[in-house]
């Protein structure tokens, strides 16, 4: 079974998080080190980079995974290629007539004709 979008937001503002925190590290202390303690002293200063990359990467990686979910789309692009087992000049598989888009169109449609006459 697939994990829901809202899964797939925590797995990937996870992920985002545990890179953000790297990253904060490297870049926060560099900072420190060139820049010397600022106002806050060096853990704070620290801290804070931390936290901030950490909420950036975690909302980023969060969208980003929502916005890859396919599961409203999963297709069977084999089901899909209407040129099974024929070869083009080259040797290899050939490509799609239709665009599986255009297929795909033309099946909702169908299936929406299918509802209007029941």
């Amino acid at each position: 079974m697939e994990p829901s979008r809202w899964e797939r937001a925590k797995y990937g503002a996870a992920m985002g998080g545990a890179v953000g925190l790297c990253i904060g590290l490297v870049f926060g202390g560099l900072s420190a080190m060139r820049n010397g303690p600022g106002r806050n002293g060096y853990v704070n200063n620290l801290a804070q980079t931390m936290m901030s990359s950490t909420a950036m990467f975690a909302f980023f990686m969060a969208i980003g995974s929502v916005i890859r979910t396919e599961e409203a789309l999963a297709i069977d692009y084999a089901e899909l290629d209407q040129n099974k087992g024929r070869k083009n000049i080259w040797g290899g598989a050939m490509r799609f007539k239709t665009p599986p888009v255009v297929i795909l169109q033309q099946q909702q449609q169908q299936q929406q004709q299918q509802r209007q006459e029941n």
